[in-house]
């Protein structure tokens, strides 16, 4: 639309049919997560909630760079929770090495501070790969890179425009997974069963091993290296 306005000191004109402005800005976090779920196979099904120290770093524009001036918001710290459901599954295995993938599905809040009253937020969605190890049939550690998408389109008032957000990102996460045992531990202190095995009609889990550590048949795979040779006895020639 013409405008007879004359422009102010400094400022510029760009055609608004065709203007790509927006701002971006980096973001520091912190996660804390948990989630439960149940296995079928290599199929994993379940749920979770996090909650993320985020810190919102200057806004700088996209376009105009020279033009246009950046800027902070005034609360530059939140808290954001995600509550989800998650899918994944196993794709690869080698030994005690494995590799899965998996999705968390769910929605999202950005704390106080925000005019919630004002703002439609999408589903999140984060996509992850974990590689893990397993010590044992309960325990396992890993570590999940992940990308993350959400966004929220916030409400002028007075008008009917609104404004779009992305808060997409990239994640890494590190932690450990603990499966609950099916079976009681063995109520024997003098059994040295290293397997499920049954006393009377019941059958138990191994009491030698911790839960870090994998039951297994076979003896001496918790020692795979003799006494005589670890420590001092190794420089002997004949210590038995």
């Amino acid at each position: 639309m013409a405008s007879n306005q004359s422009l102010a000191p400094g400022a510029f004109t760009v055609n608004s049919d065709t203007a790509d402005i927006g701002f971006r800005n980096k973001t520091f976090v912190i996660p804390f997560k948990a989630t439960v779920h149940v296995e079928f196979k290599r199929v994993r099904i379940g749920g979770g909630y996090s909650i993320s120290y985020t810190r919102i770093g200057p806004f700088q524009p996209t376009r105009y760079a020279s033009d246009i001036a950046g800027y902070s918001i005034d609360r530059s710290s939140i808290f954001m929770k995600h509550y989800f459901g998650m899918i994944g599954a196993m794709v690869y295995r080698y030994e005690e090495y494995a590799l899965s993938v998996d999705a968390n599905i769910g929605g999202y809040s950005l704390g106080n501070g925000f005019a919630k009253n004002l703002m439609k937020k999408s589903v999140y969605v984060n996509l992850g790969v974990s590689a893990e190890r397993e010590f044992s049939e309960y325990f396992r550690v890993f570590i999940r890179p992940s990308y993350e998408i959400k966004s929220y389109k916030l409400s002028i008032p007075e008008t009917t425009q609104t404004l779009r957000h992305n808060i997409n990102g990239f994640y890494v996460n590190a932690g450990v997974t603990y499966r609950l045992p099916e079976l009681r531990r063995c109520f024997l202190k003098s059994c040295h069963a290293q397997i499920n095995h049954v006393h009377g009609n019941r059958e138990y889990r191994s009491r030698r091993h911790p839960f870090y550590k994998k039951q297994n048949p076979h003896y001496g795979e918790n020692y795979p290296e003799l006494i005589k040779y670890k420590g001092k006895n190794k420089k002997k020639l004949s210590p038995y």
